[in-house]
């Protein structure tokens, strides 16, 4: 009889233990679930990467006159980011549960970074690009839970900092003779940035004010560098007057940082240079003069400062060795780069293209 409740009592023991363990390996799963996260393992991102990096394979420098012609008065409606629909929907469903988690700002501000790791060494521009799509939709989702206004300007203003550069792919109300020649070119990019515009401050209202050169000012009939409200110039019904637009991000490496500001600054109520873009096209060296179109502003005089080293006597060779390859990679940016950024007159050519100088931020879609 004593045996037989012995058996009972180990038999209890041992599924009292059992069922401890099973809860605290389902507490620590939950709180673990987001590591589990993976954005470059998603089925809907790593068929993006296999096709764009196939496609990137094929692409021709240039299309042929005849594609050029028919791109020209094709209809355009490359807009909302459409190649990163599924990856959307995919990073969307993944942060379903999130909202309910006690902790969830901080699993996301983990997401975050693992995103902006991720961003970091990917190669292809594209594959960047739909990386800090989803990027985007998690810092939407950490402004959301912090109790900012859930509308997307709200949400755009909370990634800007003064030197950005936004990149917009606009679709107007009129026929957009500018835009439409800049897409004819080629078909490098998925979604073809056609204007570039530097955030510079936000206004006693805060509007997001901006610096950039046009032929849509504020003053009608100039066409020349300005500084202006950002949805004024992009909505206002005598100028863009646009039905909705795409919008990129970039943030500028510290060292160039000041030469953009300043040397942009120093260019308001320049003229606006219309000729610029059409001269690279057609593989014309350009001229260096007192007109600007919306990229050279930034371009023409971005400067790094000289490289200061850092090596003690007391260091490592390792330490040692990692100075050594820094200096160099700094020295080939200031000396190679930096130049041949300068010569650049596209905004897709320019900013994403030299990847070097500019991080990708944050990607949305404005409508009016």
């Amino acid at each position: 009889m004593k045996i037989k409740w012995i058996i009972v009592a180990l038999l209890l023991a041992l599924w009292s233990s059992n069922f401890s363990y099973s809860q605290e390996n389902d507490t620590l799963k939950q709180e673990n679930k987001y590591e589990q996260i993976e954005f470059i393992k998603m089925d809907s991102y790593v068929k993006f990467w296999e096709m764009e990096h196939a496609r990137e394979k094929t692409i021709r420098y240039r299309n042929n006159i005849f594609q050029m012609i028919y791109q020209l008065f094709k209809k355009d409606d490359r807009y909302w980011f459409p190649e990163f629909d599924d990856i959307s929907e995919e990073v969307e469903a993944s942060l379903e549960w999130i909202e309910n988690e006690e902790n969830a700002l901080l699993i996301l501000n983990n997401l975050k970074k693992q995103l902006e790791y991720d961003i970091n060494v990917e190669k292809s521009i594209e594959c960047r690009k739909a990386l800090t799509k989803a990027l985007s939709i998690v810092k939407d989702k950490m402004c959301i839970l912090n109790w900012v206004v859930n509308n997307p300007i709200e949400l755009l203003k909370q990634n800007l900092k003064v030197w950005d550069i936004i990149l917009i792919n606009k679709s107007l109300k009129d026929f957009d003779i500018w835009s439409d020649a800049l897409k004819f070119y080629d078909e490098k990019y998925l979604t073809d940035f056609t204007h570039m515009l530097i955030f510079i401050w936000f206004d006693e209202e805060w509007n997001i004010m901006v610096r950039h050169s046009t032929t849509e000012t504020e003053r009608l009939h100039k066409i020349w560098v300005e500084e202006t409200s950002f949805l004024s110039y992009l909505l206002d019904p005598d100028r863009c007057n646009a039905n909705w637009c795409d919008v990129i991000i970039l943030r500028p490496i510290p060292e160039i940082r000041q030469s953009i500001l300043d040397f942009s600054k120093d260019r308001i109520w320049c003229w606006y240079d219309s000729k610029v873009a059409l001269m690279q096209w057609l593989w014309i060296q350009k001229k260096f003069d007192d007109k600007y179109n919306c990229v050279e502003i930034v371009t023409q005089w971005i400067e790094m400062p000289e490289y200061v080293g850092n090596i003690e006597s007391n260091m490592s060779f390792e330490w040692e060795l990692y100075e050594k390859i820094y200096e160099e990679n700094y020295k080939y940016l200031r000396n190679v780069l930096v130049p041949q950024i300068r010569t650049k007159s596209h905004p897709n050519d320019t900013f994403l293209y030299l990847d070097y100088f500019f991080d990708m931020i944050y990607i949305c879609t404005l409508n009016n």
